[in-house]
Order: C-alpha cells, then structure tokens, then sequence
C-alpha cells in the first residue's frame, strides 16, 4: 500500500471556545452611540446545559379539597373544612376505614402531629385519587360504594397555597406536602416552610407529572372558609343546591360550574 493513496491524518482539532460578541451599536442622528442589542455567548458543543425552573409563586399554585355535596351542612356549619381529628364528620365519607385509621398514625416528621391532624388537599385535578372518583376505579383509599356515586355529586374546595398558609410561613407543621401516597411512603418529611417550598419545586418539574398527580398538600387542624377561593361544581343543579346551603348559613363563597373538573379532563374555571 503506498504512502501517497490515503491523504495524511488531519491535525487534532482544538477545543472549542465560545466567542462573544460585542453588542451592536448604532450612532443616533446626534451623533451618540447608542446600543441596539446584545446576543449571548455562544455555547460551547459538548457543554452541559444548566436547567432553570422559575421558584414557585404559592399565589398562583392552585390546591384542590374534595367531599361530597351531602358534606357541606357540616362543613359550613363548622365555618371551615376541618382535619378528622380535628372534628370532622362527614355525612358521606370518602375514605376507606383502613386509609384513616393509618393516617391517624403516620408521622408528620418535625413535629408531634400525624396525618389525620391535617385537612389534606390535591395539587392537581387530574389527581389519582379524585381520577378513581370520576371514572369510578376501585381505589384501596376510598370507602366502599365511594367509586359508585357520580363524580358529580362531589365538590372541590379551591384555594391556593398562599391563602392556606397564611402568616405561618415560621410555625413547622402548619402546613405540609408529600409527593407520593402517604401509605407509600409511610410518613410526610417536609412540614417547614422552606423545605415545603422546595419539595413544591420538585413535584412541579417532575417531567412526567407522577408527584403532581400522587401529591398532597396538608394545612393543619382546619381551612377556615373565608380562606377558600371557590367551590367547583360539575354541573347548575349542584350548583344550585350549594348556593342554597350556603344561604342558609348567610355565606357568599364562589361556586364555579366546570364540568371538565369532574370528567377524565382538566381546565380553566368559568365562575357563575
């Protein structure tokens, strides 16, 4: 084989640099210099990108509290959606008696309260356990003959962080969030505010939303009513009969008629 059939072997090339540019500038008609834009630095082929995520706003993010509309004397009588252990009764109750007794024993780390001491709220309507309701899926976290009734005959109490938290952002344990099911996990971690703003960040870039739809946020002891933004209903005759609970408890919470809240879908809120 000779030496001249091949072309030698090219140099190894240098790394590569990224360049920046200089801004562009322009001279005004006063003849100032005047800067028109600037472009980033180029980025460097191989170099690893850094993600960013923008810090949750607990003003923006949406929590959801659902019952049955057979639920709502006690609830408006209370003044508030209270915690089981905290005196809630529900004329209807959701939950399967081994899912409350279980929370009545799993640990909310951090300090001296369990599960069951905290009303409990979803952070997605397309959450697993409001999914079984409306499609009417066996859940082992839901009572007998819950899976039965018409997801329509339920409501959800919608709030936001912020206005669940309140000024408690320096008592651990007034509030609490979980990723995952409580029964999975056996007990909630994050229960002070700055780990429970951080645990929000990692259920809200999770990729494929599995934290958003198994995550619980927890508010301790009780969500007084004047802190509930509205109550979503499926359909005008719910809405119809919450209107006339609320009256005759002279209360004027929000009730919002969304249908898509109660079927296999989500969306925006149109108030009525």
């Amino acid at each position: 084989m000779c030496a001249t059939c091949f072309p030698p072997p090219e140099p190894a090339a240098k790394p590569a640099t990224a360049t920046v540019r200089a801004p562009r500038t322009t001279t005004s008609v006063r003849g100032g210099t005047t800067r028109t834009s600037t472009r980033p630095p180029a980025r460097v082929p191989g170099a690893r990108a850094v993600a960013t995520h923008a810090p949750i706003d607990p003003k923006t993010v949406r929590i959801y509290h659902v019952t049955h509309v057979e639920n709502l004397a006690s609830i408006f009588g209370a003044g508030a959606i209270l915690a089981d252990t905290a005196g809630a009764e529900p004329e209807v109750d959701l939950s399967a008696p081994a899912a409350r007794e279980f929370r009545r024993s799993a640990p909310v780390e951090g300090t001296d309260h369990v599960v069951a001491d905290y009303v409990p709220f979803l952070l997605s309507t397309d959450a697993h356990v409001w999914e079984s309701l409306r499609t009417g899926s066996p859940d082992p976290r839901l009572a007998a003959g819950a899976t039965a009734r018409p997801a329509s005959d339920h409501v959800l109490f919608v709030t936001s962080i912020e206005k669940a938290v309140g000024a408690r952002t320096e008592q651990v344990g007034a509030v609490a969030v979980t990723g995952a099911d409580v029964a999975a996990t056996g007990s909630v971690v994050d229960s002070a505010w700055p780990d429970v703003l951080r645990a929000l960040q990692r259920i809200h870039r999770d990729d494929d939303g599995a934290q958003l739809a198994s995550a619980e946020f927890l508010v301790h002891d009780a969500l007084p009513l004047e802190r509930v933004l509205l109550i979503a209903v499926g359909n005008d005759r719910v809405r119809d009969r919450v209107k006339a609970v609320l009256d005759a408890f002279d209360l004027r919470t929000r009730v919002a008629v969304h249908p898509p809240y109660f079927q296999p879908n989500g969306g925006a809120v149109s108030e009525s």
